[in-house]
């Protein structure tokens, strides 16, 4: 019994680095962050977060989501047949081909299987593994396509409101008037590996009800489930509008979960259906909401006149033991008045072993903030201002 229960731990693993779904995500991992960094240096000459840095600060996250999405699955005794992953991961190829971030979504990916599954037509292709697949998707039981749906939904939703604001990437942008200003963009993306229970002829036995009936036997499939979080703020400050991103896709899981338990008890597969068109509609009003958002509200990170406003701060500087925020204004930096980044740094050179600055707050009231400084850290502070960086604008002529 042991010996099985290991050789199938194995054989799941094995097939979670078979899946070609695992590689175009890593792809689309460094790819992402490299269009990222690229964009940070348009703005400010330097790039904020390194994409080792977000390799490392995604890790974790997606380690406790695999183990906390895995083990719901298998106590819950959610078994889902080859074809229906294999439809899982055909769908997320489709939204893959988007190059987008923001559409790398498990909802999406399960919700069209869901769709698919329920809409599928009896067919034949002669072939002989595609005809299982068909027969096995045709069979499923949507039921727990749709706890799976709402699972996932879940996850997305945790993982945004816990992780998404915690390397959101500054940038400055062009406003319908030509001038800068500044906005913020969480760029995260998480691959989780989540088990799957999948019905085998030879595997782990089941024990009394679960997570089949008595005599049958499971496997495990370690899947990568990729969970995409890509929304451009500039209309206020990053946290609460990734905040209010994460509490939508909230509300959505559970409107998906009281419609997959309206299911169980009225039997009935439209409730499912209808939850995985639900679904799509949501994620989908919440990208159309966030360009909305973007182009039609006020922008946040705009010059007013008293300062240099602070777009953002780079990790592990001088300017982050300040402990000054996005958002705050610099009005003075030891004693003298600065509206430039010009006249910041040749406030700074007045005293080369500290700096003192005058903060203006997100209420407008002063507070100041003083750190020490090296001579060679003068130039790398490691404040982003709402002007082009002199090394951009050296570049540009």
């Amino acid at each position: 019994m042991v010996q099985d229960i290991i050789f199938t731990i194995l054989k799941g693993i094995l097939l979670f680095f078979c899946n070609p779904v695992l590689y175009f995500l890593i792809a689309g991992f460094f790819l992402f962050g490299w269009q990222r960094v690229r964009r940070e240096r348009r703005s400010f000459g330097i790039k904020v977060y390194g994409i080792f840095n977000s390799v490392m600060g995604t890790l974790l996250p997606s380690l406790i989501i695999g183990l906390v999405g895995s083990v719901i699955m298998i106590a819950l005794g959610i078994a889902l047949p080859m074809g229906v992953i294999v439809l899982i991961t055909t769908c997320y190829f489709i939204t893959f081909c988007s190059v987008q971030l923001r559409f790398l979504s498990p909802i999406f990916a399960v919700g069209l299987t869901g769709i698919i599954a329920y809409v599928l037509p009896d067919f034949s292709t002669n072939i002989g593994f595609l005809d299982r697949w068909i027969r096995e998707i045709q069979g499923a039981t949507l039921q727990d396509l749709g706890i799976v749906l709402t699972l996932v939904t879940l996850l997305e939703a945790v993982s945004v409101l816990i992780w998404g604001t915690r390397q959101t990437s500054p940038r400055l942008i062009n406003s319908k008037r030509g001038k800068k200003v500044g906005a913020h963009e969480a760029y995260q993306l998480w691959i989780a590996p989540i088990f799957f229970l999948v019905p085998a002829s030879h595997g782990i036995d089941a024990v009394g009800w679960w997570p089949f009936s008595e005599g049958s036997s499971f496997g495990l499939f370690l899947f990568p489930m990729g969970i995409g979080l890509q929304q451009m703020v500039s209309h206020s400050l990053p946290k609460p509008a990734i905040k209010a991103t994460g509490k939508w896709l909230l509300v959505t899981g559970i409107v998906i979960a009281l419609a997959t338990g309206a299911s169980f008890f009225i039997h009935s597969d439209w409730f499912i259906l209808g939850a995985s068109i639900f679904a799509l509609v949501s994620r989908l009003a919440l990208i159309l909401s966030h360009y909305r958002d973007h182009h039609k509200k006020a922008f946040y990170f705009t010059n007013r006149g008293n300062g240099l406003m602070v777009v953002g701060v780079v990790p592990n500087s001088p300017a982050a033991s300040m402990n000054v925020l996005e958002g705050e204004v610099v009005d003075k930096v030891n004693g003298q008045v600065v509206r430039t980044e010009e006249q910041f740094y040749r406030a700074l050179q007045i005293n080369g072993a500290y700096c003192k600055l005058d903060i203006l707050n997100f209420d407008g009231e002063v507070r100041f903030v003083k750190g020490p400084l090296y001579e060679n850290e003068l130039h790398n502070i490691g404040f982003l201002f709402l002007e082009p960086s002199r090394r951009v604008m050296e570049k540009a002529k």
